[in-house]
């Protein structure tokens, strides 16, 4: 009997035990299960795909488009012949219009001191066009003296030749290679002369 109450002691004890052990195991499971669905409900969503969410895809730039250059029309050239020019009322100043209108910085200069066409004449196997000025007079005297100072003033006033013969080319259909002669002030000497040519500017005024 007393046998039998000790091992019945014993079943007890061993019951005991194994409800503690389950009892444990369940409450572990259960925080177990909290503390996973806690976190999955407090994890943040990842910053990346928050980021490419909010922020819109930039707009694809267009090349700038150049605007349409549009050509100017070519002034008309006068088609008089040279003797024409030179007897016809009213062309210097249409020259003078011209070179305002188109010329260059140094085809407007040169052509200021211009007072109206002298006169057209047939030279040098060539046809030259006269044309009177305020330009100063050279001497030619001093010149042959080894004067530098007046060969200086000389070789300026070829140059103004040349930009008032290229202004000429420019406006004048050319029908053949002639001569432009400047002259001075006194009406009595050339301050310079150039060819008018298509090819005035290439030659600096030569005919060759």
């Amino acid at each position: 009997m007393g046998s039998s109450n000790n091992e019945m002691a014993q079943g007890c004890a061993v019951f005991s035990v194994i409800g503690v052990v389950a009892l444990i195991l369940a409450m572990a499971t259960q925080c177990g299960g909290d503390g996973a669905s806690d976190a999955a409900s407090t994890t943040k969503p990842s910053a990346t795909a928050d980021s490419s969410a909010l922020v819109s895809p930039s707009p694809v730039k267009s090349a700038p488009q150049e605007p349409e250059k549009t050509s100017s029309p070519e002034p008309q050239k006068v088609t008089l012949s040279l003797a024409e020019i030179a007897g016809t009322p009213g062309t210097f100043d249409q020259f003078e219009e011209f070179v305002a209108q188109h010329g260059t910085a140094e085809q407007k200069k040169a052509v200021q001191p211009l007072k109206g066409w002298r006169a057209y004449e047939r030279k040098w196997f060539r046809p030259a066009l006269e044309v009177d000025s305020d330009y100063p007079t050279i001497d030619y005297e001093a010149i042959d003296g080894g004067d530098m100072e007046e060969m200086e003033k000389l070789m300026g006033l070829e140059k103004q030749s040349q930009y008032i013969a290229e202004a000429f080319a420019a406006w004048w259909e050319i029908d053949e290679t002639a001569t432009l002669q400047v002259y001075d002030r006194g009406g009595e000497y050339m301050a310079g002369s150039s060819c008018i040519s298509p090819n005035a500017v290439e030659n600096e005024g030569s005919c060759d």
